[in-house]
């Protein structure tokens, strides 16, 4: 299914020159989005921002090039005045005093948050099938999933319905959806974005990122919201060694047979290069995770998981997962995280010539909805969750093969601290994709 897309670019362009205002922007993005079923939880209906907007837009004093550029936010996120939900009935009736920083730093560069997007329970699965406000469908065959857990963030995007949407990412929960739907994802560097008023699933990985109808769309928010480094950039990425990582670690026994992966494209030419082997095998990242994950996770809900009159409001799914999760220990989980600072530090000399890992981002098409819940996703995230585990920048990038209606992408990897490199060598790929799209589309 085809959508209209505006950029930031294009929609902050037209405030400008008096095609649009900000306030008409934000009623068009509301309307779209009541229309979109279970993509949003909250949408509001304050125009108070939006029409502050469009008077510093008249009077030629925009904060950033975010001034009232319609945004969604992910229902984990706290919004001041606003539902957040976490996806769940134990907070059908939350509504926070303050925003979370994230918010503030969307608020204060002139974004205009027009609603609360659909969410995988306490982001607790990469499906996105278990939530209290139903299931996000794929925008592009509505009888597969939209993935998770930001799945409303990155349908709304696909949808075009906001150009930005706020996500959060702890093994793949950013760039899993934004792959599956359509949209770009980017999680940085773990802790350059604030996570303090957002609903934790693990401290440890969780981290704070966007989605967004471009590349150029990511670097213009986080320079909106002056991140140093992050202004967009036409250049190329010649500069910038890239290699195909393959071999990846811990695969899961399901995974599909070679021929069905999804691979890169022939138009990016990179050599290959593998994962490093610890005394003859590859790190099992996965485990890692879960060991610390289930921890974390469990600590923070014990509380809930005590009376029954609490456990009742959970998702079967997030409840099952829960209680499995009561053997895990604070000793595994501090011995995961010593393994991880290992881990990290060999990775950094193994990679230390190289400024740039590409991957597919998912190695298969959007599972149908119909699945047990969480069915597969293992799969979803076996090419996401090292990334998470080591705290490096991603990017997911989408690209169209032509007749096949439903999206693959490429995953941009960078170092520690490098996003900016991560996005400028998104940005060229992006159109080196577009370029092949165009080509193949006219043969």
């Amino acid at each position: 299914m085809a959508y209209e897309h505006e950029t930031v670019s294009t929609l902050s362009a037209k405030f400008r020159d008096g095609t649009t205002t900000a306030v008409r922007e934000s009623a068009a993005a509301r309307q779209a989005a009541r229309e979109a079923g279970p993509v949003f939880i909250t949408i509001t209906e304050d125009d108070s921002a939006a029409a502050t907007s469009d008077e510093r837009l008249q009077a030629g004093t925009p904060r950033s090039l975010l001034e009232g550029i319609p945004v969604a936010i992910k229902d984990v996120i706290d919004t001041a005045g606003m539902y957040t939900t976490m996806g769940s009935n134990l907070f059908i009736d939350n509504i926070p005093d303050e925003d979370a920083t994230i918010v503030k730093q969307l608020r204060e560069a002139g974004a205009n948050i027009i609603g609360k997007t659909n969410t995988h329970e306490f982001s607790y699965g990469i499906r996105g099938d278990a939530s209290a406000y139903g299931v996000v469908p794929n925008p592009h065959d509505e009888s597969r999933i939209a993935g998770g857990s930001s799945s409303g963030s990155a349908a709304a995007v696909a949808r075009g319905i906001v150009s930005v949407a706020v996500g959060t990412d702890t093994a793949g929960s950013i760039r899993v959806p934004a792959a599956l739907c359509g949209a770009v994802g980017f999680k940085p560097t773990f802790d350059i974005l604030s996570t303090d008023g957002i609903f934790p699933l693990a401290k440890s990985f969780d981290t704070t990122g966007f989605l967004g109808t471009s590349v150029r769309d990511i670097s213009l928010t986080l320079d909106a919201l002056g991140l140093e480094g992050f202004s967009p950039t036409s250049d190329h990425a010649d500069d910038l060694v890239l290699r195909r990582l393959q071999d990846n670690p811990a695969l899961p026994a399901e995974l599909p047979d070679e021929d069905e992966i999804q691979t890169i494209p022939d138009v990016i030419d990179a050599p290959d290069i593998f994962h490093p082997s610890f005394d003859g095998s590859t790190a099992d990242f996965r485990t890692l995770f879960n060991t610390i994950r289930s921890r974390e996770a469990y600590v923070l809900h014990k509380p809930y998981l005590a009376s029954e009159s609490t456990r009742s409001q959970y998702q079967p799914l997030t409840l099952e997962r829960l209680d499995g999760d009561a053997d895990s220990t604070d000793e595994e989980a501090e011995y995961a995280l010593t393994r991880i600072q290992e881990i990290g530090e060999r990775y950094l000399e193994e990679f230390a010539d190289v400024d740039i890992l590409l991957t597919p981002t998912v190695p298969i098409d959007a599972p149908p909805r119909d699945e047990e819940p969480g069915e597969g996703s293992e799969v979803l995230v076996s090419l996401s969750v090292a990334w998470n585990v080591l705290g490096w920048p991603a990017l997911t990038i989408p690209y169209w093969n032509p007749g096949d209606p439903l999206p693959k992408s490429v995953q941009v990897i960078g170092k520690p601290g490098r996003d900016a490199d991560v996005l400028r060598a998104g940005q060229h790929l992006e159109a080196l994709l577009a370029k092949q799209n165009q080509i193949l589309s006219a043969s």
